[in-house]
């Protein structure tokens, strides 16, 4: 007797048919109702189209790094077009290579004129 709200494949390093195979378990958890909504982790569009060229639904969310140097938007318009979730993420402090946020001139002039903040800018 458990539920999970979310249940992520955490990766798609591994062979085709054992991506396809452990999502369709996850369907059919899903289906029995042991499963809110079935994601994917580090998803890149490759992975994604075997998804729906099998003839599965779309995962519900992909988490995947996510930052102002990382913008994946090929992933962004593959999951506008299917409806799926991008939940972000990122692996280390970006403020460690590049430096706190505070200092990028270009940031600030843009959440001056906006009216926002540095981060809101980032976000957008």
């Amino acid at each position: 007797d458990g539920y999970l709200d979310i249940c992520s494949l955490h990766s798609p390093l591994t062979d085709k048919a054992r991506r396809l195979n452990t999502y369709e378990t996850l369907l059919e958890m899903q289906k029995d109702g042991l499963i809110g909504a079935v994601g994917v982790c580090n998803y890149g569009v490759g992975a994604l189209d075997e998804i729906i060229t099998a003839g599965l639904p779309p995962p519900a969310i992909n988490q995947i790094e996510l930052s102002p140097f990382n913008q994946h938007t090929d992933i962004a318009a593959w999951a506008q077009k299917y409806g799926m979730v991008l939940s972000c993420a990122s692996w280390s402090k970006l403020s460690k290579a590049t430096g706190p946020v505070d200092g990028w001139n270009a940031v600030g002039k843009i959440a001056d004129q906006k009216k926002m903040t540095k981060a809101q800018v980032l976000v957008r």
